[in-house]
């Protein structure tokens, strides 16, 4: 109807407001225009003003002739000016497409067909199927202890070992060819106000570590699991400021050299952006993560002040930063961090008797990292008492604790420029762990009692020498193309190097891809992307890496993926 009533006061005004010897009949508009506010389509001051403005309009025309009379007009005539029918079709289909338009997106066309709380809510997901493989090499040792699955098993009796039992053990030498994994999530974000957002993220994955949210696919064809994967709230007071609380996606400028691409952040954590110039900004980010809580009840058989004294690990971080926009098509971004892991080192026991089987817990069992992967040095943690009985076969189970604390510094840079139409990117990013220092891990407690257990030079046989780490890390790339593409024929290349010392970075927190995870390890990354649809691209990948100290151990990891994204 409001339609029809713009398209007669447009046609017909046209025609009549000109016509000679006609003037123009205003009942049929005015009509309309009282039915439009009946069915609340405009105001009752709307429609005064739309009939006021036709009415001035036509007496400006009407006088305008007047003043201006053609050749050969007497005084009083007035001209008539023919609008072709097909002119005012196209007029009238015009204005009915912009109606109706702003009606679907203002939904007043059909009001209340869609409930307003829909427009807060956006969607996403992304799936990604995977054919993976891992070669390792026949050079490898045998026996790299798995001291992860060591602790979260445990306690395991060295003891044993006398015994030829085993600890866990790697494996090293065995490849693993063609596994067929996918990676799923599905994610919703609420603007809840003006200032308020809220996130919340499900994702697959084989268990609920941290760095990747990938299943191996297979099992039996059994149903796979799915993860709480983010859940925040953000405060955004501005456009320059927030909060964030829950758990999140990094906030961080990083590439995949210490922290998983896939890693998600546990904690509150704010961030502030102060631009300077249309082309320069800075930005602070700050947080509070919480790493790992000492168990409320923990031991469970310990009674009173035998409780483990709160040890909560808390990573604190703070990154300060640049947007700088050097040309229409150069952009170069940097960050400067520093991530200060609390009480992450492990403490050695008070003497504990755990060989009778009457107590199952030592004092600082506590202090054993929640989650590990490889590479980082440890030692044992419970100085057990032998047994007078039997001193020289008694049980000693044991847990492992990391030797060393972990504070971050970190210099990340990122730098996009163009060549042509072909988009280009290098990133370059240097660490190193300030709180390593080797003697410490040697010096730490009397009578040869908490020295590192791993991370000793040896030949293929897995046989002990020298010890060695370091706490450096860094790693460069080259990416030549669309770093994400997202449309057909979009594409990119990529060439990177990595080096990660034992004791750079908790080696928990690394990528997955990488050595299969953790630390120590450097080598050569190749991957390669190719979109063959809108939101569809191919992508293919090449890690190849090999221990930086220690007893050989090289893993060639290949991967072919069909990745979307909606």
């Amino acid at each position: 109807m409001l339609c029809l009533a713009i398209g007669l006061l447009l046609g017909g005004q046209a025609v009549t407001a000109f016509a000679q010897d006609a003037a123009p009949s205003t009942n049929a508009t005015i009509n309309l225009i009282r039915l439009m506010v009946k069915k609340g389509l405009i105001t009752q001051g709307e429609a005064d003003g739309l009939i006021k403005q036709a009415n001035d309009e036509a007496t400006q025309a009407r006088t305008a002739i007047a003043a201006a009379p053609a050749d050969g007009a007497q005084p009083g005539d007035v001209r008539a000016v023919y609008v072709p029918q097909n002119v005012r079709n196209e007029i009238r289909e015009q204005v009915k497409q912009e109606v109706i338009a702003q009606a679907k997106s203002e939904h007043w066309a059909e009001p209340n067909a869609i409930p307003d709380w829909l427009d807060r809510i956006s969607w996403y997901g992304d799936v990604r199927v995977r054919d993976e493989s891992w070669y390792y090499s026949r050079k490898n040792a045998p026996d790299f202890i798995n001291y992860a699955a060591l602790n979260q098993n445990g306690p395991y009796d060295i003891n044993s070992l006398s015994q030829h039992v085993n600890p866990p053990i790697l494996n090293s030498t065995q490849n693993r060819l063609n596994m067929l994994r996918m990676q799923a999530h599905i994610g919703i974000n609420v603007k809840l106000g003006d200032t308020v957002t809220a996130g919340v993220r499900i994702g697959s994955g084989n268990d609920n570590n941290p760095v990747s949210t990938t299943q191996t696919l297979g099992g039996g064809l059994v149903k796979k699991n799915l993860w709480l994967d983010q859940a925040w709230v953000r405060w955004q007071p501005n456009q320059y400021y927030s909060i964030t609380a829950g758990r999140m996606p990094s906030p961080f400028l990083q590439t995949d050299l210490i922290f998983s691409p896939e890693l998600n952040f546990d904690g509150v954590v704010g961030h502030g952006e102060f631009p300077f110039t249309d082309d320069l900004k800075t930005f602070v980010t700050a947080g509070a993560i919480p790493i790992q809580y000492t168990g409320n009840h923990a031991p469970t058989q310990a009674l009173g002040s035998d409780k483990y004294a709160a040890g909560d690990k808390w990573m604190w971080a703070t990154q300060l930063g640049f947007t700088w926009k050097l040309a229409e098509d150069v952009q170069w971004q940097a960050g400067l961090a520093y991530y200060f892991f609390n009480r992450m080192q492990g403490q050695l026991s008070a003497p504990c008797q755990v060989y009778n089987g009457l107590v199952n817990y030592c004092s600082t069992d506590n202090t054993a990292p929640d989650y590990m992967q490889w590479g980082n040095t440890v030692f044992l943690l419970r100085d057990i008492l032998p047994d007078t009985s039997s001193p020289n076969n008694y049980a000693q189970p044991q847990f492992v604790g990391l030797s060393y604390n972990y504070h971050i510094a970190d210099l990340v840079n990122k730098l996009d420029f163009k060549v042509g139409e072909t988009p280009i990117e290098l990133q370059a990013e240097y660490e190193r762990n300030m709180a390593y220092h080797m003697r410490t891990a040697f010096n730490r407690y009397p009578n040869g009692l908490g020295v590192p257990v791993n991370n000793y030079q040896g030949s293929s046989d897995g046989s002990n020498g020298p010890y060695k780490s370091g706490p450096v890390g860094w790693l460069v790339r080259g990416i030549v193309g669309t770093p994400h593409p997202m449309a057909l024929n979009e594409w990119n290349i990529a060439l990177g190097y990595k080096y990660l010392q034992p004791d750079a970075m908790l080696d928990g927190l690394t990528d997955q891809n990488f050595h299969l995870g953790g630390t120590n390890a450097k080598g050569f990354i190749l991957t390669a992307d190719y979109g063959i649809a809108q939101r569809t691209w191919l992508s293919a990948r090449y890690f190849a890496a090999k221990q930086v100290y220690g007893p050989p151990f090289t893993i060639d990891v290949v991967q072919f993926e069909v990745n979307t994204k909606f």
